[in-house]
């Protein structure tokens, strides 16, 4: 018989990096994928980092060109965030209300589901991940940090991510739209002041995916004065998504509620939707989550 895991509950960053520091501890903030690992067995780790205390974790705020979480916020802290609307859209259709109460930006990060709601959502913000371990911190992008992982002596102590300047859309096809993983999803940024249109993916593929030629087009079709594009701008824009998702090489296999070619159209349709509603009107932030 294993033994149990040694408990550790440190109060600050420090005290948590050093505990890190040979790779053999697990980490526990919400709970939601180590609880359930534990309970079947699927991991037996020989100590547990509880983070709870670490108050460092549990911050957000603001500068003037960006915005700062710590990965002990929880789903819930963003869902009323009138900062980012869009991050706010994204945290309310994260599960279940048990889920957003509990789940954090550390542990989405950490699980790197690729169909997780955050992530999508971060990788079309241009976000970075910040992580600390006993040699210093370092900043690397949402798409490094997914291709890379996270060294296991490393903490993530926080994301950054640019402030809107644009309308903002998060749409996803489940189930159940606020309690199942995201068949497919579809984050839409739109930046008025450098006149960019950024779009991921996710549940496409093993990460969320950046369509850059449908970001172009749809970027060179906008009227920047009004920041709006017409139906036929918008249509292409899905059609190029579409094609974009064709094309990547690890496509997640068929399953029980899609098949790859249903995420393929679904990638599309939620992509041109998600483009009518930032592109249709003046409005200088919009957000939508869910249907």
């Amino acid at each position: 018989m294993a033994s149990p895991a040694s408990l550790y509950r440190p109060l600050t960053v420090a005290d948590t990096v050093e505990i890190l520091a040979d790779g053999a501890a697990d980490l526990l903030a919400g709970g939601t994928d180590l609880v359930p690992a534990l309970r079947t067995g699927r991991r037996r780790p020989r100590r547990i980092i509880a983070l709870r205390r670490v108050l460092e974790l549990r911050t957000r705020g603001a500068s003037a060109d960006g915005l700062i979480i710590g990965a002990g916020v929880t789903y819930q802290d963003l869902a009323g965030w009138s900062l980012s609307p869009g991050l706010a859209a994204t945290a309310r259709v994260v599960g279940s209300p048990q889920i957003r109460n509990l789940g954090t930006v550390g542990g989405a990060l950490g699980t790197a589901d690729p169909r997780g709601d955050l992530l999508t959502f971060l990788s079309a913000a241009d976000a970075e991940v910040v992580l600390r371990s006993v040699h210093g911190a370092r900043t690397v992008t949402v798409p490094s940090y997914l291709a890379e992982g996270r060294d296991p002596t490393e903490l993530i102590t926080a994301v950054r991510l640019p402030r809107p300047c644009g309308p903002q859309a998060y749409l996803k096809v489940g189930a159940r739209q606020a309690a199942s993983a995201a068949v497919v999803s579809c984050a839409l940024v739109v930046d008025r002041v450098r006149e960019r249109v950024a779009c991921a993916i996710g549940g496409v593929a093993g990460r969320p995916v950046r369509p850059v030629a449908a970001e172009d087009f749809v970027r060179a079709g906008v009227d920047w004065a009004t920041g709006t594009a017409p139906p036929d701008v918008v249509a292409g824009f899905g059609e190029l998504v579409t094609e974009a998702v064709r094309a990547v090489e690890d496509p997640l296999p068929d399953d029980p509620r899609a098949s790859v070619a249903y995420r393929r159209h679904a990638a599309g349709v939620l992509a041109a939707r998600a483009a009518g509603r930032c592109l249709s009107g003046p409005s200088p932030v919009r957000s939508a989550g869910g249907r």
